[in-house]
């Protein structure tokens, strides 16, 4: 029969022991949250206002109270941060306190109406729109903080003071300006977003004058006098061509002599040592003499090649230069190149 009531009442006690824990641990927030609470009042009594909305935020966390919001509120309208006070305010006015409800919370809320009637027409406004930005999606910043783009436009409400407004069209550098807002004022700012940047060269033939060499020109118009034109800039990319490939022989020159000599001092320490043998330190710096020969000859051999490729393509791109027309010259193109085996002439005419 014992064992009848055992379970039952076993379980009646484990339930008694956890609600008890419960409310042990509710009544520790408490104490807590009323300590915190007070901590919030004094730094709000000593100007220290961030710190206030902090300590009054970490009592909110563990319980609930309006008083709690009551102080964070009125921190805020402290530090300026009007819109931001509003909004702790409607909540503790909103709130559907109990019947029960203690006469510091009812009184918390009579406070935040008066309050929140005091800061409202304090809190300012500001519309800002775009000018040209032509269908682009400019991102718009207040403050470093993002306007939705529901909000551009319209007008927004901002709290008193100073301000930056930026816009940031892609690609192009932020369009920023200073927004200074009194009590209670409202304003249109207009920022003018620039054009994207043209492309720097226009179509074969644009801006030219009619009536010289461009199609436009009138029928059975003089002698196609651009032909010059066309023709130098192929001749003068074969000046370059041929410049560098005779600064690339020189260069293959160069090192093929020094290759020779450094070739040379190592055959002589070869030939130093001998009939006795070379020692392990000398034939170190031997075989040392040998990769650097080794190394210079096979750039003084890209050199030669490479230099003598792009001096002939230059020889071959200016006399194409000298008699091409125009149209060949700007429909055409001819690039040079030079690769560790050999080098070329490649384009298209």
């Amino acid at each position: 029969m014992g064992s009848r009531w055992f379970a039952p009442a076993a379980l009646m006690l484990s339930l008694m022991m956890s609600a008890g824990a419960a409310s042990a641990q509710s009544d520790q927030d408490k104490a807590a949250a009323r300590s915190l609470w007070s901590q919030a009042s004094e730094a709000l009594s000593a100007g220290k206002y961030a710190e206030a909305i902090d300590l009054a935020g970490r009592a909110e966390a563990l319980v609930h109270a309006p008083t709690h919001l009551l102080l964070v509120a009125r921190a805020q309208a402290k530090l300026g941060r009007l819109v931001e006070a509003k909004e702790t305010y409607l909540k503790v006015t909103r709130e559907e306190l109990a019947a029960t409800a203690s006469s510091a919370f009812k009184g918390a809320q009579d406070t935040a109406r008066e309050e929140l009637a005091a800061i409202e027409p304090r809190i300012g406004a500001v519309k800002v729109t775009l000018q040209g930005a032509g269908g682009r999606k400019v991102p718009v910043k207040i403050d470093d903080h993002e306007v939705p783009e529901a909000l551009v436009g319209v007008y927004r409400p901002l709290d008193p003071g100073q301000h930056r407004v930026s816009a940031h069209p892609p690609g192009l550098s932020p369009v920023e300006q200073p927004l200074t807002l009194e009590d209670g004022e409202k304003k249109e700012l207009t920022l003018v977003i620039p054009e994207a940047a043209a492309p720097s060269d226009g179509p074969a033939g644009a801006g030219r004058e009619p009536g010289k060499g461009d199609a436009g020109g009138p029928p059975g118009g003089g002698p196609d006098t651009g032909s010059s034109k066309g023709g130098s800039a192929l001749t003068w990319v074969g000046i370059g061509a041929g410049a560098l490939g005779l600064a690339g022989l020189g260069v293959g020159v160069a090192f093929t002599v020094i290759g020779g000599g450094t070739q040379g001092d190592a055959d002589d320490q070869f030939t130093a040592c001998q009939p006795a043998g070379c020692t392990s330190s000398q034939q170190g710096e031997i075989t040392q003499l040998d990769k650097d020969a080794a190394s210079q000859k096979t750039i003084g051999v890209i050199g030669l090649i490479g230099g003598g490729v792009l001096l002939a393509g230059g020889v071959t791109l200016a006399v194409i230069g000298l008699g091409s027309k125009p149209k060949d010259a700007q429909q055409g193109w001819v690039m040079p190149y030079v690769t560790p085996g050999g080098g070329g002439v490649r384009g298209a005419f």
